[in-house]
């Protein structure tokens, strides 16, 4: 597909009920460097009716709305019909977690520019808001570096941390799928593996980098234990809960099955090995009773609930 000249970029977020986090959010936005020749604005679309970000959204100057209909594909959604709205040629989107580096839009248009390429995922890393036990902030479900190589084509990516042309929306009309995720999560990489089937060009950045901070709320073995939980789940559910292939989903069962029997056997012993180990083995077994059971159970599980341990 053909690229589209970069003239005017929105820096967009979604949030819901997280006005202070996503205060310390903006406070990186504001210390962005951007480029001379090209307009850019700060978008931030509230899912919470009450419309709790308004006052952090208005300190940063941001062009703000309320998306009532609650979930995070309805208010990706709203971002991208508004910033089509107003006229951009260009979205860069982070979460409203998410701690931007002071050279991570100056980088990526110098990468959109200076590549074949159409949409760009970029990494994103943790930060914890203080000191926590090494069980925490040593534990695997924090993400603190990565394979991918620079410039390497990705099928699919998230939303925490992308730069792409907004022509896919405006010509393609390609929105994520509000129905099927809208509770679930998984809508961004279902959204970015149709952009891609269309014959859009994904590359990954490393130089663009975002940071995602971590405060009491996530940094707990509670929350921690639950997210690899529905890691696996999603992940499990996503690849073969709708599978139309039965032996296709049978073997996926069977072998996932006997991983998680390996997985299970090894918790107990990895006590021994102290907290961190333990916390690990047993997160990474929990993961893969969370993949047997989303393509066992083949329905979607309300992330938001899972993760809050409701």
């Amino acid at each position: 597909m053909n690229k589209t000249e970069i003239d005017y970029i929105l820096v967009a977020c979604c949030t819901c009920l997280r006005p202070e986090t996503l205060r310390k959010s903006l406070e990186t936005y504001k210390k962005l460097k951007k480029p001379e020749n090209i307009k850019v604005d700060l978008l931030v679309v509230d899912n919470d009716k009450e419309a709790s970000a308004y006052d952090v959204a208005s300190e940063f100057e941001a062009i703000y709305f309320v998306e009532e209909k609650r979930g995070i594909a309805n208010a990706r959604n709203r971002v991208l019909k508004e910033a089509v709205n107003l006229g951009a040629t260009h979205i860069a989107m982070f979460d409203d977690d998410g701690l931007l580096d002071e050279n991570w839009l100056i980088n990526h248009i110098e990468f959109y520019k200076n590549n074949d390429v159409n949409v760009i995922s970029g990494p994103q890393y943790v930060h914890f808001d203080k000191e926590y036990p090494n069980y925490i902030t040593k534990n695997n479900i924090f993400k603190t570096s990565t394979t991918k190589k620079n410039g390497q084509i990705l099928k699919s990516c998230a939303t925490n941390n992308v730069f792409m042309q907004l022509d896919i929306v405006k010509e393609y009309n390609i929105l994520f799928n509000s129905e099927k995720y809208v509770f679930m999560g998984g809508e961004d990489g279902d959204f970015f593996s149709r952009v891609t089937d269309a014959g859009f060009i994904l590359r990954f950045n490393k130089n663009s980098i975002v940071k995602e901070l971590i405060e009491d709320n996530r940094a707990n073995i509670d929350w921690i234990l639950n997210r690899y939980y529905y890691n696996g789940y999603s992940g499990g559910y996503l690849k073969f809960g709708e599978c139309k292939d039965k032996f296709k989903k049978f073997v996926y069962l069977f072998k996932t099955a006997l991983i998680f029997g390996f997985d299970t056997a090894f918790v107990a012993p990895s006590k021994l090995f102290g907290k961190t180990v333990y916390y690990n083995v047993l997160g990474m077994s929990l993961k893969t009773k969370g993949k047997l059971e989303g393509a066992f159970f083949a329905k979607p599980l309300n992330y938001y609930e899972k993760i809050n341990g409701k």
